[in-house]
């Protein structure tokens, strides 16, 4: 038998993190191996952003044998596994279907080619920096670029939200007020110390998602415009390219992205 071609969790484990290494993870993160044995067979695996039962039925439909994930299934103090949680359920599921579960967060986060260079690259920008932490243009927590010429708030507004693929996306500012330098951080990012280092650069405008109302304001007083494209849609388009990353390395390997959408708040529309 050639074994030569055999792909176990652990190599895909440790691709994932030749790209995105655990020590640039947030200390109060969880990543890693959440499901499954280190040494178990991997034929197939399916790229998602979150673990939800979707994304199982997904993997369960296409004949995964593990799910390598951005947001950690295993998250907090968790004290037992029993169906009685929906998570106990999940990895009960998953257990039984011999799918192993991988988390790659923060440190995919900070990392060169993760989620925030996955939407800097999306959205066209150029001259890229790191937002805060890391060397300058290496590993750290979001991303700082410019657009070729200055445009209206309200018009790159539209740009992202159609770069983006969006069906919506929310914005504070002056809709005429001219931006051209911008700063992101995908996911939920919008902690003060984000807004200072984003006016600190420079920034005319800054993208992250999950805004809430004081932090708006906190943007509109340091005189920051603020987007507010969507947890889900500032960090799902690392999916593609983590494909493309594990499929380079695995060639015999089938890897596939997701198609399940777990955005978890719709709008209501004008019928």
């Amino acid at each position: 038998m050639d074994n030569t071609n055999i792909v176990y969790v652990r190599d895909i484990a440790s691709e994932v993190e030749a790209l995105a290494p655990v020590a640039l993870k947030e200390d109060w993160d969880n990543v890693g191996l959440m499901v499954g044995e280190s040494d178990a067979r991997v034929r197939k695996v399916l790229v998602a952003l979150d673990v939800v039962d979707g994304v199982i039925d997904e993997a369960l439909s296409a004949g995964a044998d593990m799910i390598v994930a951005h947001h950690p299934l295993i998250f907090g103090g968790l004290k037992s596994v029993t169906s009685d949680t929906p998570t106990g359920r999940r990895i009960i599921r998953l257990l039984r279907a011999n799918i192993a579960v991988y988390a790659a967060h923060t440190n995919l986060d900070s990392a060169e080619g993760g989620v925030n260079d996955a939407l800097f690259g999306v959205l066209g920008l150029a001259g890229r920096k790191v937002l805060m932490g890391g060397a300058e243009n290496a590993a750290g927590l979001g991303r700082v670029g410019d657009l070729p010429t200055p445009v209206p708030l309200g018009e790159f507004a539209k740009f992202v939200r159609e770069r983006l693929g969006a069906p919506h996306i929310s914005f504070c500012g002056e809709a005429s007020s001219p931006v051209s330098r911008v700063g992101l951080c995908g996911g939920a990012a919008c902690d003060t110390p984000f807004l200072q280092a984003a006016k600190a650069q420079g920034c005319h405008v800054y993208i992250t998602g999950d805004v809430k109302y004081h932090k708006a304001q906190e943007a509109a007083d340091l005189g920051l415009c603020l987007i507010d494209a969507t947890h889900y849609y500032s960090e799902v388009h690392i999916v593609p390219l983590l494909c493309r990353y594990l499929a380079g390395k695995f060639p015999h390997t089938e890897v596939v992205p997701s198609a399940f959408n777990p955005q978890t708040m719709q709008i209501v529309r004008n019928c």
